[in-house]
């Protein structure tokens, strides 16, 4: 039997999702691509800072070498290989999920519907609990043309316990509304109600829109503040802010090429920083999930991904909406002073290899992630939808 054929029958087809599909909430990979360790989620504000803002801001953090989740993770060169499980490669799954992703179909807009959070400990010992904050509902529409508009849609869920254990010891310390937490080297305040957490957007949908002159603006921002920008002390070059500004969309050509596909995955600094397996899965999923590429860059992406060495297959998984899913993961450690060592796991759909999940997974606990169980989630993020689209941007 062939490797295609074994990876199509490492699972048995799931029942389809409902279309209004909810569930607990994955980690915003732009907070862990922000900073160190679990940071919260701030929806910028006013609405042309919102989905622009993020672009002036990773452009920043570009031409400064700041490391996509390498300040996050470890370099990975401390953590044992883990073995594969299923007895189905990693490689022969990516390669599997890159034939089907080069036959989706095209579009107008790229749609993603995510679900997303951040776990933080509360108190310490017996009476400690976990909860999942700063955790919002997304529904984000990406224009192929640069004359329609971009369109966000938004809500925050509030804080809630992570899970029934979790509950149960909120309940007992008198179900608290709000609850301090240590996050990204200082002390938050979460709120169980929604858009009620400093610095989160609205607890109902909100829309976001940015039109084709707010985007023409952001761009001419983006080519001044690109102009600015030093690597050794020296201008950025023409040709280092052409590949900091590209686009999927504008990629097709770099397909065959490998190297030009891990420019688009990784910001400019990272590629002169060690990365780990960790590292260039949770970036993956993040490109693959959030970014309006092409079917044929799409492939491109999961080829890349199918050539890294420390994925392995962990066999079948269950997402946080429990939907089965194949399961591959890397090992990494967090790199903010815990040592806290987990598995970032990417949850694809038996079949169809669309992406389900992407999500951070306690393997051993440490510093200020202590309490937490093995098998805990750290952060995650829930695919509710992602596909090309030619319908006219709407949430209902």
């Amino acid at each position: 039997m062939s490797e295609m054929n074994k990876v199509r029958e490492l699972m048995a087809e799931p029942a389809p999702p409902s279309a209004r599909a909810t569930g607990a909430a994955l980690a915003a990979l732009e907070s862990e691509i922000a900073g160190r360790g679990p940071r919260r989620r701030v929806r910028p504000r006013p609405r042309l800072a919102g989905r622009m803002q993020l672009a002036l801001t990773g452009l920043v953090a570009a031409g400064a070498a700041a490391a996509v989740a390498v300040a996050t993770l470890g370099g990975g060169g401390t953590v044992a290989p883990q073995p594969e499980q299923g007895g189905t490669s990693a490689r022969s799954i990516l390669l599997a999920a890159a034939d089907q992703a080069a036959k989706e179909p095209d579009g107008r807009y790229w749609r993603v519907q995510t679900i997303d959070g951040q776990a933080y400990r509360v108190g310490k010992g017996a009476d400690g609990y976990t909860v999942l904050g700063y955790s919002s509902q997304w529904d984000d529409w990406r224009a192929r043309s640069a004359s329609d508009d971009d369109v966000l849609y938004a809500r925050d869920l509030g804080a809630r316990p992570l899970t029934a254990a979790d509950e149960a010891a909120w309940k007992k310390a008198g179900s608290p509304k709000t609850m301090r937490v240590w996050s990204n080297d200082h002390w938050a305040t979460l709120s169980t109600v929604p858009g009620k957490t400093y610095g989160v957007g609205p607890g109902t949908w909100d829309e976001d829109r940015s039109t084709p002159e707010d985007k023409k603006r952001a761009a001419e921002q983006r080519d001044e503040m690109c102009s600015r920008l030093r690597k050794d002390g020296k201008p950025l070059s023409k040709e280092g802010c052409r590949k900091i500004k590209q686009t999927p969309r504008d990629s097709v050509e770099l397909v065959d090429d490998p190297a030009k596909v891990k420019e688009l995955l990784f910001p400019a600094g990272l590629r002169q920083r060690p990365r780990s397996a960790a590292t260039d899965l949770m970036a993956g999923f993040d490109f693959l999930t959030r970014r309006p590429a092409t079917p044929e860059v799409r492939a491109a992406a999961f080829r890349f991904l199918a050539g890294v060495p420390g994925v392995r297959t962990i066999g079948s998984v269950t997402d946080d909406k429990g939907r089965t899913g194949i399961g591959l993961a890397a090992r990494g450690t967090m790199a903010e002073g815990s040592g806290t060592v987990f598995d970032y796991q990417l949850v694809l759909e038996p079949k169809t290899y669309r992406i389900l999940a992407g999500r951070r997974v306690v393997i051993k606990p440490g510093g200020s992630m202590e309490g937490m169980r093995s098998g805990d989630v750290l952060s995650r993020r829930l695919v509710l939808g992602a596909g090309w689209t030619n319908e006219t941007p709407h949430h209902s």
